[in-house]
């Protein structure tokens, strides 16, 4: 039998020990458990980027995963703590729409309130829920405990999505949704927007007319070095999304753009 696997995200950075003190946590209640960051890095309190990136990572964790997600700017408020399972995956966090943005794909099958204190360690702190709610009930479904067992059901959970483009009479609004270390812009751009249903049957072609701040891009490149080393490019990353990169160079700091930022294709 494979050891159970739990991934972390979070926006507490690797500065701090609140990471530490969470697989602590974890390895204590499940000793044998295999803990795998997904990011720590997410910027503080944006918990729909965090919702982003998690979706963009679940289809290659198999089934019996425990997805512990914490970025929680409401941590102390009267927000919800919850678990709740999809596809055979189990999630742990704040009920303030991250899940419910990341999981609007696969769907939500079963949600509970963390109620159940011999689930959770003795006097939570009202500000470190990651360490004294959520990775106790990590570590406490990872080492079989069923869902059930850790609070309350419920039906009524945060409702957020992760923007979507919209269509105008001049083609495709996006944004920016993520910057990833090289300095990627990451759109919420995919490749049904660049083409009508029939030109996709017919083949991408390797043009394109993308607009960010005063910048137009052209070209549709396939991977990073087909671009002239300092140009500004854009191709489909590895997430299925349209990237603006900058070959040997950061397209964040060369556009002075970050998330949020709109992208505009016509």
């Amino acid at each position: 039998m494979k050891p159970p696997l739990i991934t972390l995200l979070t926006d507490f950075g690797t500065r701090d020990p609140f990471v530490g003190m969470m697989k602590g946590v974890l390895l204590g209640i499940c000793p044998g458990a295999r803990l795998v960051d997904l990011s720590h890095e997410t910027p503080p309190q944006a918990v729909t980027t965090a919702a982003f990136l998690l979706r963009s990572s679940i289809d290659y964790f198999p089934k019996g995963t425990v997805h512990l997600a914490v970025v929680d700017p409401g941590v102390g408020s009267a927000r919800k703590a919850i678990a709740l399972k999809s596809r055979g995956r189990f999630f742990v966090g704040p009920d303030n729409g991250l899940f419910s943005a990341a999981l609007q794909k696969w769907g939500i099958e079963q949600v509970v309130e963390l109620t159940e204190k011999k689930y959770q360690l003795p006097g939570p702190s009202p500000t470190f829920h990651g360490r004294d709610i959520f990775a106790p009930a990590a570590g406490y479904l990872a080492k079989g405990v069923p869902l059930a067992r850790l609070g309350a059901p419920t039906n009524n959970w945060i409702w957020r999505e992760i923007p979507r483009p919209f269509k105008s009479p001049q083609g495709w609004n996006g944004e920016v949704l993520w910057v990833d270390r090289f300095g990627n812009l990451v759109t919420n751009l995919e490749e049904k927007h660049l083409l009508s249903p029939k030109l996709r049957k017919a083949g991408s072609p390797n043009f394109l007319r993308l607009r960010i701040g005063k910048t137009v891009i052209l070209s549709l490149i396939t991977h990073y070095a087909q671009a002239k080393k300092g140009t500004v490019a854009a191709l489909l990353g590895s997430s299925g999304n349209l990237e603006i990169c900058v070959n040997g160079g950061n397209a964040a700091q060369k556009l002075r753009a970050g998330v949020g930022n709109p992208v505009f294709l016509t």
